[in-house]
């Protein structure tokens, strides 16, 4: 009896996983087929989701520090409903997070070819490119509830190396240098082969990113490895003329993170095999060496300038190499400084040591250490910096609107700016650009401050990326006066993704990016009253001020000579 009720069981148990399994849906890939599951958008929309999925192989053992390798086939069907692991790296508070078995990628759709669902043809593909400065992250962190709610498109986010497994370079062919942009490329080669399987259209593909995000999509729209990967291109609060971009000295860094190991530094083989016989967590947890102040500066290891490798992301300075020809939609926050800033601007003990220690803070916090030009400066620049954002008075919370303007101008508003002008100059392709200075309740700075919130700061870096795309950080649909932003952003970028050409609310004219650099940057700024305001800024982010100063971003492309453990 116990025999016969046993057999019912396993017989049912195996028709109910048949049953369940001819319910999800299914989609074949290069490498063989996916099981994925359902998605709910915000307002229950029901959309298709593939998570999880491997777009190169593992790199871990001897592939650590090795640019990505192809995927290898599985027999029998993938389970596309378990996110893969984030990649290994560094968070605000020292600790380790993520795995290295970590390049996935995902992919949401609203349609499906085998469902016969595609009268319209192909539609158009988002390919989301996660910030963190280069550091940590993820792509599961940016979901489609919000993109996807009303627009018919195939959304797609992946990880990618960070920190030293994915920017560590030995300056010669062992290791070139930027294996997390190499990563990017491989995602992007993945959705090109791919995506018509999910509904999306290859030849209709848009890059976009917030922060180190934004960043990766201006490389990418200068790398000779990227070229036909996209057709437009999104870049919100970063660029490469950003300085936490381009990481200095990244052969001498990679030298003392071995030193720091106990590994040998003076041949790059004898280094490297040593660094992949290291725990993952200590590689990791060794960056905080390379951090006087706080998690200043926060990319320690970046993209950088490849002075060797068969096959090169950046083999010249930016200036140097040729631009694709695509509409670019850039932006940037009111108060992006809020990243760093609100994290020492509601700390007490941080401000005194600000202004205490400013001359020695500074050029960590502004990431200038490596580009002074004349080192005898280095004190007088600290100064005039100081003047030029607090005159004569000292640093502490009645100068907090100060400080985060000048990380602002510094990190954010003065390089984003000028790359867009720089991009219109060169291209005939629209450059369109928008500030974005509507608070609501939340903000990212709430994440960063030590009080636990943000309120009366300002608009924070990150804070439109949140009406747009699902974050961890923002609930705007919890509110009602967000609310009813999300469909205006949502519409602001499916209008630049169909057309390269973003519309305003209410009809407003949105005037391009002049392609004569000396004009006064146009764009339009969102308002707290969620009005779209066309303007122009005439020296944005205070570009004048920062262009007087003696640095040398971009000066030299040469490994740099070996400096002490203080410029590290």
């Amino acid at each position: 009896m116990k025999e016969i009720v046993w057999l019912t069981v396993c017989f049912f148990l195996t028709w109910a996983h048949a049953q369940n399994l001819a319910s999800v849906p299914r989609v074949r890939v290069e490498s063989g087929e996916l099981a994925g599951s359902f998605k709910q958008t915000i307002n229950g929309r029901q959309i298709y989701a593939f998570v999880g999925i491997p777009y190169a192989s593992p790199p871990v053992h001897k592939h650590r520090f090795k640019e990505p390798q192809p995927v290898k086939p599985w027999i029998g069907v993938w389970n596309a409903t378990i996110h893969g692991s984030d990649c290994l790296g560094l968070t605000h508070k020292f600790t380790a997070t993520g795995q290295e078995d970590c390049l996935y990628l995902n992919v949401y759709t609203t349609k499906l070819p085998q469902d016969g669902l595609l009268n319209g043809g192909l539609m158009n593909v988002v390919a989301y490119i996660h910030g963190g400065a280069f550091q940590f992250g993820a792509g599961k962190d940016y979901g489609p509830e919000y993109l996807l709610d009303t627009q018919d498109m195939v959304y797609v986010s992946f990880n990618y190396r960070l920190g030293p497994f994915g920017f560590a370079s030995t300056g010669d062919e062992i290791v070139p240098g930027n294996n997390g942009l190499k990563d990017q490329v491989a995602a992007l080669k993945w959705v090109q082969r791919n995506i018509a399987a999910f509904g999306g259209n290859p030849g209709a593909v848009t890059i976009s990113g917030m922060s180190a995000g934004a960043v990766s999509v201006n490389y990418h729209m200068i790398s000779p490895m990227s070229l036909g990967l996209f057709s437009r291109a999104v870049a919100m609060s970063g660029s490469i003329h950003c300085p936490w971009a381009y990481a200095e000295n990244v052969v001498q860094k990679t030298k003392h993170l071995a030193d720091l190991l106990g590994c040998p530094t003076y041949y790059s083989k004898d280094t490297i095999k040593c660094l992949r016989s290291r725990p993952g967590v200590a590689i990791v947890q060794s960056l905080k060496n390379f951090m006087p102040w706080m998690f200043n500066p926060f990319t320690v290891f970046g993209p950088t300038v490849e002075l060797a490798g068969v096959e090169r992301f950046l083999p010249d300075v930016p200036e140097n190499l040729p631009v694709q020809d695509v509409p670019a939609l850039f932006s940037f926050t009111q108060d992006d400084g809020l990243y760093p800033a609100a994290e020492l601007v509601t700390q007490d003990k941080a401000l005194v040591e600000l202004d205490t220690k400013w001359s020695e803070i500074a050029p960590f916090l502004l990431d200038y250490n490596y580009t002074v030009a004349d080192e005898t400066r280095r004190s007088e620049i600290a100064q005039t910096i100081k003047t030029f954002y607090f005159g004569n008075s000292s640093i502490s919370t009645a100068t907090t609107a100060q400080i985060v303007q000048m990380v602002t101008d510094r990190l954010f508003k003065e390089p984003v700016a000028r790359t867009a002008k720089y991009l219109a100059s060169k291209n005939t392709s629209p450059v369109h650009f928008y500030e974005f200075a509507y608070r609501g309740r939340d903000s990212l700075s709430d994440k960063y401050s030590a009080t636990g919130t943000s309120e009366g700061l300002g608009v924070a870096h990150g804070d439109d990326t949140m009406y747009i795309i699902k974050t961890l950080y923002g609930n705007p649909h919890e509110v009602a006066e967000d609310t009813k932003l999300i469909p205006v952003m949502v519409n602001v970028w499916a209008s630049f993704i169909k057309t390269g050409i973003p519309e305003a609310s209410n009809g407003t004219s949105w005037s391009p990016v002049s392609q004569n650099p000396a004009d006064p940057l146009q764009l339009i700024k969102i308002t707290q009253t969620q009005t779209f305001e066309p303007t122009e800024l005439p020296d944005a982010g205070n570009n004048a001020f920062w262009k007087s100063l003696p640095l040398t971003e971009f000066a030299t492309v040469l490994p740099a000579v070996a400096t002490g453990h203080n410029e590290l």
